[in-house]
């Protein structure tokens, strides 16, 4: 199955510490929509999600992985499907070529404009750009993007970021 991550699951360590089976990472722009970091999490910070806006002149700078069909409902359950998030069904073109694939979308009733992303949660999202080698004026954009600190530094999904991190900066001295 075709993937489209456009936030932390950007980051291969990260999406792969969660699905074993993602793999082929190719970068992707996804036109007519819009990246804000509005969607409520349960560790009351923002999280990514993309809008859609139907003007051309907007992009999603992001990855499209393959991610075996049975590791889904694996992905879904992190994501928080039925949480917030639901899973689309969206037609992206690379290469020439026109395909499905699945991306993550906030509910309505998960959104809030006045949200930020923690410091961790945020510095996945910038490690997986700069991973992904997605467009200088995109990456630059997201680092203009407002965050905060986390007020419970010993959150389980902080350390789990954390130890994505190390991981990608492990494997670029190894490169």
């Amino acid at each position: 199955m075709k993937y489209f991550a456009y936030g932390s699951n950007m980051l291969t360590e990260r999406l792969q510490d969660r699905v074993c089976s993602a793999k082929n990472p190719r970068p992707l722009a996804l036109r007519g929509h819009r990246l804000r970091f509005h969607k409520k999490s349960s560790d009351c910070s923002g999280k990514c999600n993309i809008v859609e806006t139907a003007c051309d002149g907007d992009v999603v700078h992001g990855v499209l992985y393959e991610v075996e069909d049975a590791q889904m409902s694996i992905l879904d359950a992190f994501e928080g499907v039925g949480h917030g998030y639901r899973r689309d069904e969206i037609t992206v073109s690379l290469d020439g070529t026109t395909m499905t694939a699945s991306v993550y979308v906030a509910e309505k009733n998960a959104i809030d404009d006045a949200l930020m992303p923690y410091c961790w949660y945020y510095d996945l999202v910038l490690a997986g750009a700069e991973q992904q080698r997605l467009p200088g004026d995109y990456v630059a954009g997201l680092r203009a993007i407002p965050f905060t600190q986390d007020p419970k530094p010993n959150r389980k999904t902080r350390f789990e970021a954390l130890e994505a991190l190390r991981k990608y900066e492990e494997s670029k001295k190894t490169a």
